[in-house]
């Protein structure tokens, strides 16, 4: 845990976004292993970079954390507030941390942080179908599949289904208390 650390889990710990943060957010939204499941439309340069922490987290309501482990930098987790209630989970790690449960305790802190933090009824998240693994986080911490936006994303050449997961603060209030 450093200084500048706001939420801690088991084996991640979260901080603010900062705009030297712009290469790592280059280096993840290039890698096709990240872009292609997160949906990013084109791999981006240190300027767009730059410009994408600038616009979406210094200038905005959005809530964003560079996830570490042992004072690594290995990933994103955001929340993007809406006007109607349900702030929208987005989040990536780089692909040498994938599969080793940090995708899940990262999640797992921005939603607690979310829920302690933000007035709001319930949070929700959208993956693409393919995406097994992020699917699996969003079910692991609770979250239901609301539903599935069939072919909705042009992605790398195809058509993909879009699922939209939910989970309501009472669900995470229960949860919490067993």
């Amino acid at each position: 845990m450093t200084e500048t650390t706001v939420v801690e889990g088991e084996s991640v710990a979260l901080r603010p976004v900062e705009r030297d943060d712009a290469t790592l957010l280059q280096r993840s939204t290039t890698d096709p292993e990240i872009r292609v499941p997160l949906g990013a439309p084109a791999p981006q340069n240190h300027h767009q970079a730059t410009e994408f922490i600038e616009q979406t987290v210094e200038e905005s309501d959005n809530i964003a954390f560079v996830a570490e482990v042992d004072g690594e930098a290995i990933g994103f987790v955001m929340a993007e507030i809406r006007d109607y209630g349900r702030p929208e989970l987005v989040y990536w790690l780089l692909p040498e941390y994938h599969g080793q449960g940090y995708g899940t305790d990262a999640v797992e802190c921005l939603v607690d942080y979310l829920f302690r933090t933000v007035e709001c009824h319930g949070l929700q998240a959208v993956t693409f179908a393919f995406n097994d693994a992020s699917r699996g986080v969003l079910e692991r911490l609770g979250f239901v599949k609301e539903g599935r936006l069939r072919e909705a994303a042009f992605v790398d050449g195809s058509y993909e289904d879009v699922l939209r997961f939910g989970l309501l603060r009472s669900e995470w209030e229960e949860s919490r208390s067993d």
